[in-house]
């Protein structure tokens, strides 16, 4: 079959045409000094000019036609190639995820053949890369296939419509290029603990079942300026993923915990940062100690989630698209961000919900204020539900608190010299620090406050992955 193009070569005929055409009357101009004649010759020569547009017009759309043609040929071929391979479908579902990780755009994670990783990846701009997202899915496949049949045949599809492309070189460059990036990343993962309706409404006994799920972020600033860089550390409909009741499912958290620390340290290998981990809990579930979750020390010491990681946890009703308080909340974290510098113990203000009007009074007192961002509470929550609720309802974004009075009230001057060591920026860290001490065996639990305390952290600007 000829690939002639027909069309497009009469179009350049009649551009070659009238083309000529123009300068027999130019040079007709050139050769008078009639004015009448000149006048009708400029007359034919602007017509002459409006039918070069117009078939200028046309050639370029009947260029793009034939462009776009050739393109889709290109990736009706690919798609041709890798579909009939359902084997090969886990590598090629992978070659996607990963190559979602490193583009700024949001695009269905979730796809179910190849046409439709194609079309997703077509979506996304190239900027200023030298190379286009599908390129970087391809390089992934060239890396991840060993199938020789389906190797030949991408080399084959190469040769025809990719000849300048090295793919291994690409591939090489753009793992260094992550690589480097990663180095300096700081990940996360977030878990998240929702009430299952639909589980609860089905139980004889009406007890409540939750469900938890977990991502990875591969890097915080990233996500939250672009809401890309994440995936899930668990699969939807797997036995960690299915609604228990709460006492089965911190029965399992420190297994769960295991696995999905295992999955992130895989993922992220050569990152100099520890991950920090992020809960988001139901309001009625703000009492659990998070940071004191056991994870696998390999030995027979206890080992707590916050010995080694950076964790907060957020309130999940601030999150769930129905909270009447969004404004106080921004406009409380908006001066949270003009006072990092201050120190800590200037932007909290002390509260206790033994007597709910006082509180209320002095959150009331606090929204007002332009200085106070948090609430130091005195004492272990009397109920912390109402507790939180109360700091939901004013939309203080932040909170600290232990879960337990400390012999001779040894939790609040241990608190207060806290929040009086460390500016604001620096408290989430110096929170750390304070858990970390109680690996050792003189901080002793009913004397130090690192075992007790409870640090909610709530950023309007940062969602879990599947609100954001």
């Amino acid at each position: 079959m000829s690939n002639r193009n027909h069309k497009q070569e009469w179009l350049l005929s009649r551009l070659s045409n009238f083309n000529h055409d123009k300068e027999i009357v130019q040079a007709e101009i050139d050769a008078t000094t009639d004015v009448l004649t000149v006048r009708k010759l400029e007359k034919r020569l602007d017509i002459i000019f409006g039918q070069i547009e117009e078939v200028e017009q046309e050639i370029q759309q009947e260029q793009k036609k034939c462009k776009d043609k050739l393109v889709q040929k290109k990736f009706d071929e690919l798609i041709g190639i890798l579909q009939p391979n359902e084997s090969l479908w886990e590598k090629i579902h992978q070659a996607y995820q990963n190559t979602l990780l490193h583009w700024a755009v949001r695009v269905k994670q979730n796809v179910d053949d190849v046409q439709s990783i194609v079309a997703e990846l077509n979506k996304i701009s190239q900027g200023s890369l030298s190379y286009s997202a599908l390129e970087e899915f391809i390089a992934n496949l060239f890396n991840e296939i060993f199938d020789v049949g389906v190797s030949n045949a991408l080399t084959q599809w190469e040769r025809e419509y990719c000849q300048d492309r090295d793919w291994l070189r690409l591939y090489e460059q753009i793992q260094k290029s992550q690589e480097r990036r990663l180095e300096k990343a700081q990940p996360a993962i977030v878990i998240t603990i929702t009430r299952s309706d639909e589980a609860s409404t089905q139980s004889q006994d009406g007890e409540t079942y939750y469900q938890l799920e977990s991502w990875l972020i591969e890097d915080m600033e990233t996500y939250q300026t672009k809401k890309t860089g994440f995936h899930s550390l668990l699969a939807a409909g797997s036995p960690d993923n299915a609604p228990c009741l709460l006492e089965d499912l911190l029965q399992n958290i420190t297994h769960l915990l295991d696995r999905l620390i295992s999955k992130q340290v895989k993922h992220c290998q050569g990152c100099e940062n520890y991950p920090q981990i992020h809960v988001f809990l139901p309001l009625e579930l703000m009492h659990l100690g998070v940071d004191v979750w056991s994870i696998d020390s390999g030995s027979n010491r206890s080992n707590y989630l916050g010995h080694d990681y950076l964790v907060f946890i957020h309130c999940a009703n601030r999150y769930d698209g129905n909270y009447r308080k969004m404004p106080s909340w921004k406009k409380l974290w908006k001066r949270h961000q003009g006072l990092l510098l201050e120190s800590a113990q200037n932007v909290f203000v002390e509260g206790h919900d033994n007597d709910l009007d006082d509180l209320m009074e002095i959150l009331d007192d606090a929204v007002q204020s332009d200085r106070i961002v948090g609430l130091q509470v005195t004492d272990a929550p009397v109920d912390t539900e109402n507790l939180v609720y109360e700091l939901l309802d004013h939309g203080l974004p932040i909170a600290i608190w232990s879960r337990t009075n400390l012999a001779e009230s040894a939790h609040r001057t241990q608190v207060k010299a806290l929040l009086e060591s460390c500016c604001l920026e620096t408290l989430p860290s110096v929170v750390k620090e304070k858990r970390a001490e109680t690996r050792r065996p003189r901080n002793k639990k009913e004397l130090h406050i690192g075992h007790h305390l409870s640090f909610l952290w709530d950023d309007p600007h940062f969602y879990p992955p599947k609100s954001a």
